[in-house]
């Protein structure tokens, strides 16, 4: 099979869509398609890196995309399009979504279009739409390929385009999370982390949508004695200037040994995954219309066995299973709170639910994302059952913190 894969963000780049386009093409050469992928350059020489890859890089001048780009990629496609004989081409997001379906007529393959979420919001204005539908986008050839039931649902309720060219495919893990770790007691040792702390780490950029606030209204409400037995490591870049000062300014006004650690390099937020007790990332809604499509990150976490505390927004329930690889709780501070209480003070429910986690992750392989989007053969792999062990209810209780009146509040 021949696959020409068009993306708008790739290495050296971090983000989500950079790392699904970079996996599903690592993971359909792997399967045996012959699979080529065209993606900015980012103004430098990407060689050296890129001949590392099991599969053919070309880059075009540019960066991330501005809609002044539009014209040249128009042009990229036709040529690329034109260039070869494609089982498939794939736009593997947005910005090449009008690109090819402008070139379709020069191939007679099938034609994918990746949505991941925020950007199906984000074309709902007049101007997007009447583009959208002048250019044949979501015509009769293009299936959407959906990276959780949540994105493919909210797709189908902006868009009029059958059930069954829409599927919905979660995303996977790659095999570095489950690789070597440093021992657990000399990370700990390295952050001067006493080996009886319990330790939750959130990995996410310190965004609003990603919900810190909800997280440290939620310590607030714990005991103090539980307040001062546990560690939060809150790992990732800084968003909005505002935000984060407003974040920090609230860290100060409880009694909790939180951390801001900034960005970390993969190979130390996994040693810290292997010395954690278990993750917590409490996304909450945005007006903006910013979405949580998926939520890899609590995969990556659950390859190193480590449950998850996680709102049910978005895609999230695809990510983490209610009750078997984490807890997955309503946007409200009590529920979060209980939740952490629970995972806290409970060794054998963590022990289990991260057994689930791990599981969960093992199943969710990119080689099976690959394969379900391609119909490539998937590889034989051994089964990995998630226990089916579900905690009991969580029981509302009353709250009181000056914090949560702050995050009630907030954006």
């Amino acid at each position: 099979m021949r696959i020409l894969m068009l993306t708008s963000e790739f290495a050296p780049v971090r983000g989500g869509i950079g790392t699904y386009a970079r996996e599903v093409a690592r993971a359909a050469s792997a399967l045996g398609a012959d699979i080529e992928v065209i993606a900015p350059d980012y103004g430098r020489d990407n060689t050296v890196e890129d001949r590392r890859l099991p599969f053919e890089v070309r880059r075009f001048a540019g960066g991330l995309h501005s809609m002044r780009d539009l014209p040249s990629k128009i042009r990229l496609a036709r040529r690329s399009m034109a260039s070869g004989q494609y089982d498939v081409v794939h736009a593997a997001d947005w910005p090449f979504f009008i690109p090819v379906a402008l070139s379709q007529h020069l191939t007679d393959g099938r034609i994918f279009m990746s949505v991941h979420g925020t950007e199906i919001n984000e074309t709902q204005t007049l101007l997007k739409r009447l583009a959208i539908k002048c250019t044949g986008v979501f015509g009769l050839r293009t299936e959407i390929i959906a990276n959780s039931r949540y994105t493919g649902e909210l797709f189908r309720e902006r868009f009029a385009v059958e059930a069954q060219r829409v599927h919905a495919i979660p995303l996977g893990v790659s095999e570095f999370w489950f690789g070597e770790r440093k021992d657990r007691a000399a990370t700990r040792a390295a952050y001067g982390i006493p080996p009886e702390r319990i330790v939750m780490v959130t990995v996410a950029r310190i965004t609003r949508r990603k919900g810190h606030p909800a997280t440290l209204a939620a310590l607030s409400d714990l005991s103090r004695e539980l307040r001062n037995h546990l560690t939060w490591l809150v790992i990732g870049p800084d968003g909005e200037a505002d935000y984060v000062r407003e974040l920090r300014s609230l860290a100060g006004s409880i009694s909790c040994d939180m951390r801001f650690m900034g960005a970390l390099p993969d190979h130390e937020i996994r040693d810290i995954y292997g010395a954690a007790d278990f993750f917590c990332l409490t996304g909450v809604h945005d007006p903006s219309g910013r979405v949580e499509g998926f939520g890899l990150v609590y995969l990556e976490a659950g390859a190193g066995r480590l449950p998850s505390v996680a709102t049910s927004i978005g895609g999230v329930p695809d990510a983490v299973l209610a009750g078997r690889s984490g807890l997955l709780v309503q946007s409200s501070i009590d529920d979060i709170a209980r939740a952490i209480t629970k995972l806290a003070e409970n060794a054998d429910l963590r022990s289990a639910l991260g057994a689930g986690a791990l599981a969960h992750a093992r199943e969710l392989s990119w080689a099976r994302c690959a394969a379900r989007t391609y119909g490539l053969q998937p590889a034989a792999r051994p089964s990995h059952r998630i226990p089916d062990h579900v905690p009991p209810a969580i029981q509302p209780r009353e709250p009181a913190s000056a914090i949560k009146a702050y995050s009630a509040s907030s954006p």
